[in-house]
């Protein structure tokens, strides 16, 4: 016997072996429990990107005013909530800040909300950083 749990057209669950009806009764729970569970965490994550992209936008303000960016691109999972977890960070191209200056700038726009921010200097970036980058905002 073979049992397939179907929700939508995504195939959830191919089971090769013979189950009896409560086991299938807890798979099914289950699969609808993570189901409802991804709606909320992606509700949850929809929020942290908005609280994500203001803190991007405060420190893109910080590093052209205080540091002298020129250019700053938020990049990364920031982009799209669904690809985001509890632990994302904001990942920050920038142009024209001297190297001297990268640690101050990196403390100066860690204050004020919940998240690590990592600064890349677009400059000396390697290729597969700069394609990520290529796909990102420019605040």
């Amino acid at each position: 016997m073979v049992l397939s749990i179907r929700l939508g057209h995504n195939l959830i669950l191919d089971i090769m072996s013979p189950i009896d009806a409560k086991t299938r009764e807890q798979i099914v729970a289950n699969v609808v429990a993570a189901r409802e569970g991804r709606t909320t965490f992606l509700a949850q994550m929809k929020e942290r990107q908005k609280q994500g992209w203001q803190a991007a936008h405060k420190a893109a303000v910080t590093l052209k005013e205080g540091f002298g960016a020129t250019r700053v691109v938020l990049f990364g999972s920031m982009l799209d909530h669904e690809h985001m977890t509890w632990h994302s960070d904001l990942d920050l191209a920038v142009w024209g800040i001297q190297a001297e200056d990268y640690l101050r700038a990196g403390v100066a726009v860690e204050k004020g909300h919940p998240f690590t921010i990592d600064l890349i200097d677009a400059e000396t970036a390697p290729p597969h950083i700069l394609e990520a980058i290529h796909q990102g905002i420019e605040l």
